[in-house]
């Protein structure tokens, strides 16, 4: 005889993060969109912000972070960090500011 459903319901091991999949293609698409139109960003290098570049590499690790690391443990740096909010929102914030 099997498990009941409440024993399994009670019994929920670690969930992965939400969002994980959006934050791999968000990331992955950002790399690929930087490594193959850098005219996007600057058509010179004179042109090139460089803080912004930071920003935006950051981002991006962070999404890939999310996407594919570990569960962080609560109360850690990396589990905000790692965090889709706060991925996500300095992808856009990144991209706004290279684009404008």
């Amino acid at each position: 005889m099997g498990p009941r459903l409440s024993d399994l319901l009670r019994e929920r091991g670690p969930r992965a993060p939400r969002g994980q999949s959006l934050s791999l293609f968000l990331g992955l698409a950002s790399a690929l969109l930087l490594a193959l139109d850098p005219a996007l960003i600057s058509t010179s290098l004179a042109e090139l912000r460089q803080p912004e570049l930071l920003l935006l590499v950051t981002a991006i690790t962070l999404c890939l972070l999310h996407g594919l690391g570990p569960v962080f443990r609560p109360g850690t740096p990396g589990r905000w960090l790692a965090h889709p909010f706060t991925a996500w929102s300095l992808l856009a914030l990144a991209w706004w500011k290279l684009l404008h």
